[in-house]
């Protein structure tokens, strides 16, 4: 697989039930959910707890901590006090299992997103994570301090809310 890590065999895969690698220095579960072979962020991002202690079943993993629940597929979350996981591209070859990050919005958009999500739900800790994710990401503060500023503005009739407090 181009740009991507192998994480292990099929044969300890189908063993173990679990694989767990890196991307860069993001860690890594892959699963197995019938036939699917399928990769997610090893770290709950509701509280950073490793996922590969969690349950697989119906497309999803459940993560044993606080029971936060994620779609294999996508990584996104059921549940809207935790953030979505990322999810990674899997491929088997020759038997070896490698995975790879998707192509796609990257983790600007992401956090962003996020940020605004958690702003508009009044949810602390997403708007927490999303801010501290953003000041890692290239042009995340630029984006950090623009979602803080026009939601402060647009909703300053209800007053002066969060938004403009956290900025």
């Amino acid at each position: 697989m181009e740009h991507g890590v192998r994480v292990g065999t099929m044969e300890q895969l189908v063993a173990d039930g679990r694989l767990t690698g890196k991307i860069g220095s993001v860690p890594v579960l892959v699963v197995r959910d019938g036939e699917r072979v399928l990769a997610i962020e090893d770290r709950c991002p509701h509280l950073g707890f490793p996922l590969h202690d969690g349950t697989v079943e119906a497309g999803l993993i459940t993560c044993h901590w606080h029971h936060a629940r994620f779609d294999l597929s996508s990584g996104c979350t059921l549940d809207p006090w935790a953030d979505d996981a990322e999810s990674f591209s899997v491929q088997v070859e020759a038997g070896e299992v490698w995975v790879a990050t998707r192509a796609g919005r990257g983790a600007l958009a992401r956090h962003q997103q996020r940020l605004r999500e958690g702003l508009e739900q009044s949810l602390t800790l997403v708007i927490a994570k999303a801010s501290l994710a953003l000041l890692e990401v290239e042009g995340g503060v630029d984006e950090l301090v623009r979602t803080g500023l026009v939601f402060g503005l647009t909703n300053r009739a209800d007053g002066w809310g969060a938004g403009l407090t956290q900025l």
